[in-house]
């Protein structure tokens, strides 16, 4: 009799922590969802002879050349993008690399493939975290009469890789902050949230940098 009494409480407490669990579960995948859709601005998938791509566009209420320095200014954190820290030898054949913002983990890198301020700019792109091969990603600026239009194409893709699967999302995400930073000065909400999950885990699943000099 005891020893069926004593079973039972341990059983419910079980059956709490799975409802729980899964309570967890949930909540969190609705979060994602809403987190990563509804951005302000979208990517077109796109699929041709040389292979999937990605193009984004948006327009802003600021000039080409703000844009432009907002994308290529090296050296400190870039609130819409993780606060990650790019550095640049910004000239074609150059190195580049985005760090997170202690510098001691890298999140991206490449070579700068085409620089024309400030209207184009193309660069190889790899992950650090994936094994993926090198893709490109190609940013072209032209002036509105309200500001400037962007566009953002990521292409040279082999596949449907985990980078490309990533950056369907993500992209959206931080041009979207992008956007909202240049015409407001603020990280709307939603950027502030994604930054307080993911830049923690930033710092520890990415390489380490290594010294470039």
């Amino acid at each position: 009799m005891g020893k069926t009494s004593a079973i039972r409480p341990q059983s419910q407490r079980w059956k709490r922590l799975l409802v729980a669990g899964l309570l967890v579960a949930v909540l969190v995948v609705l979060g994602s969802v809403l987190l990563f859709s509804g951005s302000a601005v979208g990517c077109d998938e796109i699929e041709d002879a040389d292979g999937p791509a990605l193009r984004c566009a948006f327009d802003a209420a600021v000039p080409p050349a703000t844009v432009w320095q907002a994308m290529t200014r090296t050296g400190e954190p870039r609130s819409y993008y993780f606060d990650a820290v790019l550095e640049a030898e910004m000239v074609p054949g150059g190195r580049w690399r985005f760090l997170t913002d202690d510098l001691e983990r890298l999140l991206a890198g490449g070579e700068i493939l085409v620089i024309d301020p400030p209207r184009r700019f193309e660069q190889s792109f790899q992950a650090a975290d994936l094994d993926d091969p090198p893709s490109r990603i190609t940013v072209e600026l032209s002036a509105t009469p309200a500001g400037s239009h962007v566009v953002l194409t990521h292409d040279r893709f082999p596949r449907k890789t985990t980078t490309y699967r990533r950056f369907r999302g993500a992209h959206p995400l931080a041009l979207s902050a992008l956007q909202s930073v240049l015409e407001t000065g603020e990280l709307p909400l939603r950027a502030r949230i994604y930054t307080l999950i993911f830049k923690p885990g930033m710092k520890t699943m990415t390489v380490r940098a290594e010294p470039w000099h």
